[in-house]
């Protein structure tokens, strides 16, 4: 027999439910798209996602041929390149759009399965739906999380359905193909989940489902396997990129309200400070408190309402994410591991209202869930972002065309990008023959041009060997971009002249600065004889 993507039988209920989930998830990710796509360009992560799609699509490997993040991302945005006959931002960003309207999709299709009502499952889908608005080139670890909530909530509301299994199984390894760190959380959620059952005595077999689920994400996990296997070279980067993984992320405190500090700030951006550090104490408090709470309901009564199942799944799948919001604790990450949050506070006011008749108390979590998120997000969201700064100063923004689409951004970068386009004219740079570093891997995707080497974020020291390689690959480099004090975090160490040091001084050596004035600290570099004169 037929099933869905989740193990559910096809019935006319569930069909209506799947038509509703998949319709409404495209319909409010269309309209946020639409709302404020052509707003801003973050050159470096959104960049280095747009940098990578594009020459995966000219037949590129990620992380073998340039540095990347898992490839199934870069797959799924090639697609639409493809689909839609360009590889500029603008289809960059309908490829994000649409991988964030399947993750709503899968967890409204489980508010449905739920038996929540219209109302609050349309509640919690239109926070969900701008919540996926930032941060753009993150909505893949974000839709992720809401497609393990909706498996999670599948497969414990039928524990011995071994189907559900295999299919959850399927998931973790394709999540992992989009990235190793999601295929660790969607692990963790089935481990958890497993855990769940036994602790609380859930009838079925354990074994069995154990076994089927390790299947189904080797099945999963296949087209890397396949990957691994017939693409020449690609284990090798891929066990250095492993390796590599301690070294990569700078860590950051988390913004508990205590550590806030608010000082010099305006209202909006005070009160989104204080409302992030509310969220970082009452989500992780609110998953362990509802988890520990459900275990307790299913010890006395032996069994959970579908709502309570739909809020235990989302606190499994929030817990799971913790790490991805806390590693490098700054809102951009934070944002990422969030989203089963929305579900299981929504999914928690329906219990309170529905199971325990509690009004007062679930209008009041709703509410207050809804104005704190609300807080921490909007300041964020590109529209927010560009109509604030164009009402602070109009001089701040800019207009720019980017392969035949306009985009509003910030001066600095219109200037900027003017400039290197011209500058690449004069200099000969058609394809190939260009540098940009420390970290703006954006600027070649915004010229189409192919990066001289693997590097694409100049921000940790690289081994003499290592950098040696990178001189001799742009011995016929004509023009380079550089930014040699940017850095992250205010940290001396990471740049340019401390992470590539021989790199920097064969720059220096042998290229002369061009006579342009860039912002921010910018500079052009020019090989002697490569460029016209203006």
């Amino acid at each position: 027999m037929l099933i869905s993507p989740f193990g559910v039988r096809p019935s006319r209920r569930n069909l209506s439910a799947l038509a509703e989930s998949v319709g409404g998830a495209f319909l409010l990710c269309g309209i946020v798209f639409a709302l404020q796509h052509r707003y801003g360009f973050a050159w470096a992560d959104e960049g280095l996602l747009w940098y990578d799609s594009q020459r995966t699509s000219l037949g590129g490997i990620p992380i073998r041929d340039y540095y990347g993040y898992d490839p199934g991302r870069y797959y799924w945005v090639s697609i639409f390149f493809h689909l839609l006959g360009n590889n500029g931002l603008y289809e960059l960003l309908i490829a994000n759009a649409a991988f964030g309207a399947v993750g709503l999709a899968a967890v409204w299709f489980g508010m449905c399965a739920s038996g929540m009502r219209f109302g609050w499952r349309l509640t919690a889908a239109v926070m969900l739906a701008i919540a996926l608005g930032y941060p753009r080139h993150k909505v893949y670890e974000q839709s992720l999380s809401l497609i393990l909530t909706a498996i999670v909530f599948f497969a414990l509301a039928k524990p011995a359905d071994l189907k559900r299994w295999l299919i959850f199984g399927i998931l973790s390894g394709l999540a992992a193909f989009v990235g190793r760190n999601s295929g660790v959380y969607f692990v963790g959620g089935a481990v958890l989940s497993g855990l769940l059952l036994v602790l609380t005595q859930s009838p079925g077999p354990h074994a069995k489902p154990t076994v089927i689920y390790a299947l189904g994400v080797v099945l999963g996990y296949s087209p890397m396997l396949a990957l691994l296997v017939f693409a020449p070279g690609l284990w090798t980067a891929f066990l250095q990129s492993v390796l590599f993984l301690p070294h990569w992320q700078l860590p950051l405190p988390i913004p508990f309200v205590w550590r806030v500090d608010i000082g010099g700030l305006g209202l909006i951006d005070a009160t989104q400070q204080v409302a992030i550090g509310i969220a970082c104490l009452f989500v992780p408090i609110f998953y362990v408190g509802a988890l520990v709470g459900a275990a307790v309901i299913k010890h006395r009564t032996a069994s959970w309402s579908m709502p309570m199942v739909m809020t235990v799944s989302a606190c499994i799948a929030g817990v799971a994410f913790l790490y991805q919001s806390f590693d490098r604790a700054d809102f951009g990450h934070i944002a990422n591991g969030f989203l089963p949050a929305f579900v299981a506070v929504v999914s928690g006011a329906v219990v309170l209202l529905d199971s325990w008749k509690r009004r007062v108390p679930a209008t009041a979590l709703s509410i207050g869930f809804a104005a704190m998120m609300a807080a921490c997000w909007l300041p964020y969201e590109p529209a927010v972002v560009f109509t604030r700064a164009r009402h602070a100063d109009p001089q701040s923004v800019e207009d720019v065309r980017i392969d035949g689409e306009t985009f509003e951004v910030f001066a600095y970068q219109a200037q900027t990008l003017r400039t290197v386009r011209q500058a690449a004219e004069r200099c000969g740079v058609h394809g190939s023959g260009f540098l940009a570093a420390p970290h703006f891997p954006g600027v070649y995707a915004y010229l189409h041009t192919k990066a001289p080497f693997w590097e694409m974020y100049y921000l940790y020291p690289r081994p003499i060997e290592f950098q040696t390689q990178h001189v001799a690959a742009i011995a016929n480099t004509r023009l380079i971009l550089l930014a040699p004090d940017a850095t992250i975090d205010g940290l001396e160490r990471l740049k340019l002249k401390n992470t590539y040091g021989i790199l920097m001084k064969d720059i220096e050596a042998r290229y002369e600065p061009l006579d342009v004035s860039l912002p921010n600290g910018f500079r052009l570099y020019a090989l002697p004889g490569a460029c016209r004169p203006r």
